[in-house]
């Protein structure tokens, strides 16, 4: 008989029970827990426990049992049109994109980010932007990454996560790594053509008047002496300005919602 089917259909909760025998061992069950939270996302949670007890708790006392006990395995936290965005996903992406953009303080390992940490809010804030930005390159089908460089990124991340505890406790496939690898080239690279389309160039006028009203910053140097300085902090100014410009746009274009901050 299917162990399933011992399990009420009326249950709120709904249960997954995965057993394995092993001659020196009892079956062990492995509990997850799926519902939906205050915010209208999905948790999952993992629990291993032996499989009498996981039975006699779902048939005997189906509301007792307390999520918070178990271990987080994923969450929903965020969502870009129809794509919705989980904890685990959040990991996966910032792994990569730490070995294939590592900070200029090397890591030691992978990256590791885990679900209430409070890393997660800028981690999930990233991968956000990062979906936002594959759809809109998607959109305008422009800054595909080539098959070559794909093959070299997934290459370079094979290398990186082999034998990692982190990295396997997630268990990613093939698939799930080379689609969000794809997704972040196809993402940097259509942010660089955007970016170098939005680039301005700053008169000596422009420069001049920064000049004029920051005197003090400059003492009693001539203009001439900040002039290229002052042309490419302006630059910069602008770009980053139109960027987060850009950004707002294409978050309500595609319906942005991040769920760890409300928004």
């Amino acid at each position: 008989m299917d162990i399933l089917s011992l399990v009420p259909h009326s249950l709120s909760m709904s249960f997954f029970i995965r057993a394995r025998n092993k001659m020196t061992e009892s079956f062990i069950a492995c509990l997850v827990v799926l519902y939906g939270d205050q915010r209208g996302g999905l948790r999952i949670f993992r629990l291993r426990v032996p499989t009498a007890i996981v039975l006699l708790s779902a048939l005997v006392f189906p509301l007792s049992f307390h999520a918070s006990a178990a271990t987080v395995v994923s969450e929903t936290l965020g969502q870009v049109s129809d794509y919705v965005v989980t904890s685990r996903e959040v990991q996966i992406a910032t792994a990569i994109e730490n070995i294939l953009y590592p900070p200029k303080t090397p890591l030691k390992g992978l990256s590791e980010v885990r679900p209430g940490q409070a890393e997660m809010r800028n981690a999930l804030t990233s991968v956000l932007l990062e979906v936002v930005v594959a759809m809109e390159a998607e959109n305008f089908n422009v800054s595909h990454a080539s098959e070559e460089e794909l093959k070299e990124a997934l290459s370079k991340v094979d290398r990186a996560v082999a034998g990692k505890v982190y990295w396997n406790e997630l268990e990613v496939s093939a698939a799930e790594m080379k689609r969000i690898t794809q997704r972040k080239l196809n993402a940097k690279s259509f942010l660089k053509f955007r970016t170098n389309s939005m680039s301005s160039v700053i008169t000596d006028q422009e420069a001049l008047v920064y000049y004029n009203k920051n005197r003090l910053k400059f003492g009693d140097m001539p203009f001439e002496s900040f002039q290229d300085n002052i042309k490419a902090f302006l630059a910069q100014q602008q770009l980053e300005e139109r960027i987060r410009s850009w950004f707002e746009v294409i978050k309500r274009k595609y319906k942005v919602r991040n769920y760890a901050d409300g928004t």
